[in-house]
């Protein structure tokens, strides 16, 4: 398996981050369009900060430097325990990336860590339980989204 220190490990999601805003987020948004993307600024705080036991103070510093501050309206939570997304994972018949593959416990801390950033920040946040109906996730939502954009 792969080993990547931690900082290295932030500082590639952050130049990933840098160049996919300014190739792609930053003109859509010049445009007036509506940006929708996974694994955003939060992702790093909880993965790299949480999970790899980074300095928060830091990964965020190095997150809004990237992105030249450029902070979501709107962050969408889908909250599953880490058992159930492994179970949820050996039941899609593809192997796990290197971030799959930490132990349960990594899984555990970041998970915890979105959820503290749910906690400060709820004007951006919508939470909600990945075990319910596919359906009714996407009507809360669309629900939350509408009144962003209307």
């Amino acid at each position: 398996d792969e080993l990547i220190d931690p900082k290295a490990e932030a500082l590639l999601y952050a130049a990933d981050r840098a160049q996919h805003i300014a190739e792609l987020v930053r003109p859509a948004l010049q445009r007036g369009e509506v940006v929708v993307q996974d694994r955003y600024i939060d992702s790093s705080l909880a993965y790299q900060g949480a999970g790899r036991v980074l300095e928060a103070g830091d990964v965020r510093h190095l997150s809004e430097w990237a992105t030249d501050e450029l902070w979501p309206d709107l962050t969408v939570l889908l909250d599953l325990s880490p058992e159930e997304a492994v179970k949820r994972r050996a039941g899609r018949g593809e192997e796990d990336d290197r971030l799959e593959r930490e132990a349960i416990e990594f899984h555990r801390a970041v998970r915890e860590g979105f959820l503290r950033l749910a906690t400060e920040h709820p004007e951006r946040y919508l939470v909600l339980d990945a075990t319910t109906n596919p359906d009714t996730l996407a009507e809360d939502i669309r629900a939350r989204v509408s009144g962003l954009i209307s």
